[in-house]
């Protein structure tokens, strides 16, 4: 694992196979607001219910740039740190309490099944319990959306709830809002997905 520290932006995280980092204007591109609109890709998210355009992804990307401490929305990029596969957000960090609520997708056609999500969301739960001092971390899901299940099982996740009948699904049916959480000291980093352990820092600045 190594980390770069970059004063007033997401820091920018590297684990074997992939680089997690602030998303650039440039990497909006027609292939990124393409699977923000594919129905493969959203059928568990609520961003489906949206139409997706360049000028609505590019604004809500600045708006989450403009506040790295309440939240944070990393991109996942592979191939070497070039292309954009997927996000991994903490739309709610809360340092009162010491807490993130946590999501992630891996969206591009290219990335899907190759464990990357487990990997990303294994990173930033590093990040923030090493780093940031965070107590807990908790996300939640669609009954019934294994991918999801899978990759808060594999980080150490344990289901803390269900919300039944919340939601609906893509296909009509009225189904629980499955919650998941972790503590600090139950999470265990995997140099098999981190690599090398202790992480090495680095602290530079970046354009």
């Amino acid at each position: 694992m190594h980390v770069v520290t970059r004063p007033g932006r997401l820091p920018r995280l590297e684990t074997r196979r992939l680089v997690l980092r602030d998303i650039a204007p440039a990497d909006v591109s027609p292939a990124y607001v393409a699977w923000l609109n594919d129905p493969d890709t959203t059928k568990y998210l609520e961003i489906r219910f949206v139409p997706q355009t360049p000028e609505r992804v590019r604004d809500y990307v600045a708006a989450r740039l403009a506040d790295i401490e309440s939240a944070k929305h990393f991109g996942v990029y592979d191939e070497g740190g070039t292309r954009l596969a997927g996000t991994v957000t903490l739309p709610r960090i809360d340092r009162r309490h010491g807490f993130a609520e946590l999501s992630f997708v891996i969206g591009h056609p290219g990335a899907r099944g190759r464990g990357y999500a487990t990997e990303a969301v294994h990173a930033v739960c590093w990040y923030m319990f090493a780093e940031e001092g965070l107590a807990k971390i908790y996300g939640g899901f669609y009954d019934g959306h294994e991918g999801s299940a899978r990759v808060f099982r594999n980080n150490g996740f344990a289901e803390e709830g269900r919300l039944r009948g919340k939601l609906v699904a893509y296909d009509g049916r009225r189904v629980d809002h499955v919650l998941m959480g972790i503590l600090r000291d139950e999470f265990r980093p995997d140099p098999a997905l981190l690599g090398d352990l202790p992480p090495t820092f680095s602290t530079r600045n970046e354009e």
